[in-house]
């Protein structure tokens, strides 16, 4: 081998916040803490590929409509500069900026359900959206064992709006609330300072089973069938932005108009899952509360 060429070993190492891509973890506890580094670290890819599969297929139509709204300006801004006419958005309840939203947590309970399923429940530390400090929420994390690997599941983003009764996101004037956001009691122990405590009405892990099967809908699969077909239009048109192609704003937006119509159709995924989430919030008991 030439001398020129350096070996690994000789590479420097990579910045302390990068993590490692792990398709699952060996344990619950490894799983657990794999996802909140990679959240840390600002890594969606590794913080993905811990989610457990069969929940991924509802979170990836929204995470491509967030990828392209929000990359989408950047790109604009650098090819013609900021645009005057630009009034701003919100996206306060995307999925993939609520996957890397936690910084750290601290574990308060741990309940077992059976040799393939783990419950925890854990204080956070979050980036708050509309503040520069910090937040705190109690939250439950699913470790679900698929074959030798461990996955997690929780409600993020959208899913987080549709389990805990919004309207907007349930359609509906008579919402149901799987999930009650509130703020803990002053007899709590462990639960002081805290902003917001996600308490499970139905448990956490019936939900899963639930959307589980609701993501092998056709209807998902034909989203998710959409939304890889946006991140690959997006893609083209950065490469194409990158030679040289676009010469205004117009030609530019002109191109990202498919992209525009076909998120307008993804946006429609999540809140789809209602009708069928709220019978099963039915059966388990829980009622609607009317607005």
């Amino acid at each position: 081998m030439c001398d020129s060429f350096k070996s690994l070993a000789d590479e420097p190492s990579a910045p302390a916040d990068v993590v490692e891509l792990l398709d699952g973890a060996d344990s619950a506890e490894a799983a657990l803490k794999a996802m909140i580094a990679a959240s840390n670290a600002g890594d969606d890819q590794a913080a993905m590929l811990l989610v457990d599969p069969a929940i991924r297929p509802l979170l990836l139509p929204s995470i491509a409509i967030e990828r392209c709204a929000i990359d989408s300006y950047f790109l604009e801004t650098w090819a013609f500069g900021e645009d005057k006419k630009f009034l701003g958005g919100q996206l306060f309840h995307f999925t993939l900026r609520d996957l890397v939203r936690i910084r750290s947590i601290k574990q308060l309970e741990k309940r077992l359900v059976d040799d393939k399923r783990v419950v925890f429940t854990v204080l956070t530390t979050e980036k708050s959206y509309h503040e520069e400090k910090h937040i705190h929420n109690v939250r439950s994390f699913l470790a679900i064992r698929r074959s030798d690997r461990w996955y997690l599941f929780r409600p993020f983003g959208e899913l987080t709006n549709l389990v805990i009764g919004s309207s907007d996101w349930q359609d509906t004037n008579e919402p149901v609330k799987l999930v009650n956001a509130h703020a803990p009691g002053e007899e709590s122990d462990n639960r002081q300072n805290v902003n917001c405590e996600f308490e499970y009405l139905i448990p956490i892990e019936l939900i899963h089973e639930h959307l589980a099967e609701a993501a092998t809908a056709p209807e998902i699969k034909e989203a998710n069938q959409l939304a890889s077909r946006l991140q690959r239009h997006y893609d083209s048109i950065v490469n194409r932005a990158k030679r040289g192609d676009y010469q205004s704003r117009n030609e530019l937006k002109d191109a990202m108009d498919p992209i525009d119509d076909w998120a307008d159709i993804l946006s429609g995924t999540t809140a789809s899952l209602a009708p069928g989430l709220i019978e099963f919030a039915k059966k388990h008991g829980l009622q609607p509360e009317p607005e």
